[in-house]
């Protein structure tokens, strides 16, 4: 194993002795650092949470199952309104993304959602912001619902849900639209229905700038859109210093991890529809979390055909065989059953108004040839569910029951929805995913509340399958767990040292080394780097030192705020996350980053600005210096020399070549 060892310069004697500059004292072990290199044990996932440290990099890995973020998912933790500082809303303009068909849902499923929408506006509004709101509505919405028919009448119906005047504003939707009186007021601004500009569905870069253009804080509520590419849900947030979740957005996010929580058990599924293909990566999760399948519509063919049972071919996809075959091993392997309809509603194509119940296996031999077409399940199959459903603590329902999208031949899910009203009853929570099954129990009883609905099905079968909801990642982060500062360090009183982009973390080890009276927190996006990093901190033993990967951008206030010592320094050293455009090197330092490197900061404590290239120094100067609230002042500036005898692999790299490094130290007053 190699090891590789830098030497302090001559200038570290110097600034020992009076370093750190930003006043104390602090116990300094003098000698300079060796850290392992290159061979590195192999770790697939960080921890946060780590044990006392043993110096054994086997029980790294063994508590790997304890880490606390789960890669898979660690998009969907956003910063939300409700935790979003009510302070920093007093006097922004605020951009908030609605969605329509909620709010013209007085009764039913969706009121509940429709209040946490209302409410979002208005606690914004309360809060002193400047509100304005977009949305959309397609064709066949306006033309049934008279609410729709223009911008002016949108916004009469918003004045009276909210008891305050919405203006209606056309045009292309931003601030700069709108006439200087209508600015000024404290009166909440209605846009034109997005739908009519062509950037919206396209994303396009120059609309979503318009569309924020003016808007310092965006609010997304409308998250019914997530799996679709939207300016307003996903250009938007390329151009708002903040981008949250609000109240109904937020709930509906919770709503959507329940789906993969197997705390309630037991667990059974029902699910319908059709494309076995598309659906599988799903189908298989579900199958590893439930007790129980019951697969009704076109899916329930496929694994009747995997299973044995002979199956017309015209009711088959054929290339799914492989989907099928692995959800039955899946099944097998955990010893539980997979249920599909015994009977079926068939209709003649004969005659289109006759229909008749055949048992499945009936129909399956030779029936169908005959010119009867299955719409839907039968009495049987429902009463069999019934009898399961009964002593069921967690239910999902996704998908419609009937077979083809013939709603007049439709009679299943009713009755399935009257089953799920009864269990509701009970305390059992009941998932409803899709139009068939929220329109099934909609309206129903006042046990409205025991549901968790989801219309738009896409979402969670693009959920379950393990892909990315874009209108989700868009959306600022937030760490997703508090950190365990206890199991981190050793002494939490200690004060903390930040350093924003610790690459490899060579700098941060030296420095833990040399101050042991400090403690060392690097903020790595590179999650392969802060692996390798935390490898090194467990061999060497350093209970001083550690590192975290995620996007120090928006979540250094959710993860700094809660350490119990003061934050004493922050570094922020050659941030060049992409070198082929200048103009983007600087991009991690944002309002949202320097307004909580302010506020978190001891008074006296100091922020480390550098970089190679002098015109990156100097945007993030100006960009601390303008959103630091005056409480940031430059301590010491221009061609100063390195404070820390300390120098990053990539500061080596430059001095080197004989190229000059740009610092900036700042100091909060």
């Amino acid at each position: 194993m190699q090891v590789c060892g830098v030497q302090l310069s001559s200038a570290t004697s110097r600034w020992r002795e009076s370093w750190p500059p930003f006043g104390g004292s602090y116990e300094c072990a003098g000698h300079s650092c060796c850290i392992s290199g290159s061979q590195r044990p192999s770790c697939r996932v960080q921890c946060c949470q780590v044990p006392r440290c043993t110096g054994n990099v086997a029980h790294l890995q063994k508590e790997d199952k304890y880490s606390c973020v789960d890669r898979s998912t660690s998009y969907l933790h956003v910063q939300t309104l409700r935790n979003f500082p009510i302070e920093k809303l007093y006097g922004e303009v605020v951009l908030v993304r609605l969605d329509s068909v909620l709010l013209l849902d007085p009764l039913g499923l969706f009121s509940c959602s429709r209040k946490r929408t209302l409410s979002t506006i208005k606690y914004l509004y309360k809060a002193g912001g400047k509100v304005l709101l977009v949305t959309s509505w397609d064709p066949v919405l306006q033309s049934v619902n008279p609410v729709l028919k223009s911008t002016e009448s949108f916004a009469e119906y918003m004045s009276s849900l909210l008891q305050v005047k919405v203006i209606p504003v056309n045009g292309v939707p931003c601030l700069t639209s709108c006439k200087k009186e209508e600015r000024v007021q404290n009166d909440i601004i209605l846009f034109e229905n997005l739908l009519n500009f062509r950037g919206e569905n396209a994303n396009c870069n120059d609309f979503s700038q318009k569309l924020a253009s003016g808007a310092a804080i965006f609010v997304n509520d409308s998250f019914s859109l997530s799996h679709k590419i939207r300016a307003s849900t996903v250009g938007i947030t390329r151009f708002c210093y903040a981008s949250l979740a609000g109240f109904h957005f937020e709930e509906e996010l919770m709503q959507l991890l329940k789906i993969n929580d197997s705390t309630r058990r037991p667990y059974i599924a029902i699910i319908g529809g059709s494309n076995f293909l598309r659906k599988g990566p799903a189908l298989h999760l579900l199958a590893s979390q439930c007790d129980e399948l019951f697969l009704v519509g076109k899916l329930s063919f496929q694994i009747m055909n995997g299973l044995g049972i002979p199956v017309s071919s015209c009711l088959i996809e054929k290339n799914a065989t492989k989907e099928v075959l692995q959800l039955i091993e899946i099944a097998h392997n955990r010893n539980i059953p997979i249920y599909y309809p015994t009977d079926l509603w068939c209709l003649n194509s004969n005659n289109n108004e006759q229909l008749e119940i055949f048992d499945s296996a009936e129909l399956l031999s030779g029936l169908i040839s005959l010119g009867w077409t299955p719409v839907d399940i039968g009495p049987s199959t429902l009463e069999r569910i019934s009898s399961l459903l009964s002593s069921y603590k967690k239910i999902l329902w996704i998908g419609p029951t009937s077979f083809d999208l013939t709603e007049e031949f439709s009679v299943g899910a009713t009755q399935l929805g009257q089953i799920l009203n009864k269990a509701s009853h009970n305390s059992c929570d009941i998932i409803l995913v899709g139009v068939a099954a929220c329109k099934a129990v909609k309206g129903m009883s006042d046990s409205s509340s025991q549901y968790t609905a989801f219309e738009n099905e896409s979402i969670v079968w693009e959920f379950l399958k393990g892909g990315i909801l874009p209108g989700i990642a868009a959306l600022d982060k937030s760490y997703p767990y508090q950190i365990p500062w206890d199991d981190v360090f050793s002494d939490t009183t200690q004060p903390l040292f930040v350093d924003i982009g610790s690459g490899n973390g060579l700098f941060l080890f030296q420095m833990a080394r040399n101050w042991e009276g400090l403690n060392f927190l690097g903020l790595e996006m590179n999650e392969k780097l802060v692996v390798r990093c935390l490898q090194d901190v467990t061999l060497a033993g350093k209970r001083n030192l550690y590192f975290l990967s995620t996007n120090a951008t928006s979540t250094f206030r959710s993860i700094v705020s809660s350490y119990p010592g003061q934050l004493t320094l922050v570094s922020i050293q050659c941030p060049n996350p992409d070198f082929n455009k200048e103009q983007n090197r600087w991009r991690m330092v944002r309002r949202m980053l320097v307004e909580a490197v302010a506020d978190l900061l001891q008074v006296n404590g100091k922020i480390y600005l550098q970089s190679d290239v002098e015109s990156v120094l100097l945007g993030m100067k100006e960009q601390f210096i303008s959103h630091g609230k005056g409480q940031l002042v430059v301590d010491s500036d221009g061609r100063m020399e390195n404070p820390f005898g300390v120098v990053s692999d990539w500061e080596r790299h430059v001095l080197a070549r004989g190229a000059p490094m740009y610092r900036t130290m700042l100091r909060k007053v």
